[in-house]
């Protein structure tokens, strides 16, 4: 399984409509998914499938985006023609959705790895993104996430989530955060990457967008899928690094440094903050994720 770059914002393209899956490709998002599934009415899988297998065939391996499918779950019967059109050279991993238990993990992982030979692919080459969009997927989310090694991330499917559990939204999103919360633990206690957070349904409201994306950074997710292009900046702009978070850790790192050479564990910064090896190795991973965000332009 390659190793990805962080992944700030993922962009839908529904698998039925040509021109997107095409236009999608364009836009600033971190990386794009190629959409067999919710966005996708049964009449057109068929059709869907065969035109994102088109493009990705035209495209091969591609620059920049990051390549997502997502696919069918079992349940449909869809899964299996879906994996043997979407597993080639170009796309990078598949997500995975309402998955509620491992079983399902382990069963299309034995798809892919028929497709990844088939089609010449080194074996576990594709990853595998597992959205958790039900209270059973959300309860069972550590052993979703410890399912199998293809298991890079985990995404919390708000919209989903809230249906299935009959709540009633509100602005400040209290009603989803103990699972949020679960989600992210999970994903910690399994040692995989931060999990994405949940589309936001409401294209002309940018505020609650940020808002909404601000309050998922805190809670430890990283990254966001998107609906539409006009999203991915706010998405973007949340999860890269501040000037001001650069210049603190960087500050931070520094005076680690000169205090490691008088014995001192810990230390006061000039701002009076108190400084120990936590914070430090915090300060460590944002300037490595703020030299990758650079590296990519």
């Amino acid at each position: 399984m390659a190793a990805l770059p962080p992944l700030r914002s993922l962009l839908y393209a529904p698998g039925n409509n040509s021109r997107l899956l095409e236009k999608v490709f364009t836009t600033a998002a971190d990386a794009v998914v190629l959409d067999l599934e919710d966005s996708v009415p049964p009449s057109e899988k068929g059709r869907a499938r065969m035109l994102v297998s088109e493009v990705l065939e035209g495209r091969g391996e591609g620059p920049r985006p990051v390549v997502f499918v997502r696919i069918n779950h079992p349940e449909t019967g869809l899964t299996h023609e879906d994996v043997d059109a979407v597993v080639r050279r170009g796309v990078h991993a598949l997500r995975l959705p309402k998955v509620e238990t491992p079983e399902t993990v382990l069963q299309i992982h034995e798809w892919v790895a028929a497709a990844e030979a088939r089609q010449g692919l080194p074996a576990g080459s594709l990853a595998f993104m597992c959205g958790v969009e039900t209270a059973a997927g959300v309860w069972r989310a550590l052993e979703i996430a410890r399912a199998h090694p293809r298991v890079g991330w985990l995404s919390f499917g708000g919209v989903d989530f809230v249906r299935d559990l009959g709540l009633r939204p509100g602005p400040d999103g209290l009603e989803t955060l103990y699972a949020r919360s679960r989600v992210v633990m999970a994903s910690r206690a399994a040692g995989i990457k931060p999990p994405l957070d949940s589309v936001y349904p409401h294209l002309k409201d940018a505020e609650g967008l940020e808002r909404s994306t601000r309050q998922g950074r805190a809670l430890g997710f990283f990254g966001r899928s998107a609906i539409h292009p006009s999203q991915v900046g706010i998405i973007n702009d949340v999860y890269t690094p501040s000037a001001e978070e650069v210049e603190w850790a960087r500050g931070v790192v520094e005076a680690a440094r000169e205090a490691e050479s008088t014995g001192t564990g810990s230390l006061k910064l000039p701002t009076g903050e108190f400084v120990d090896a936590p914070v430090v190795r915090r300060a460590e991973g944002l300037l490595r994720l703020h030299e990758a965000l650079s590296a990519r332009g």
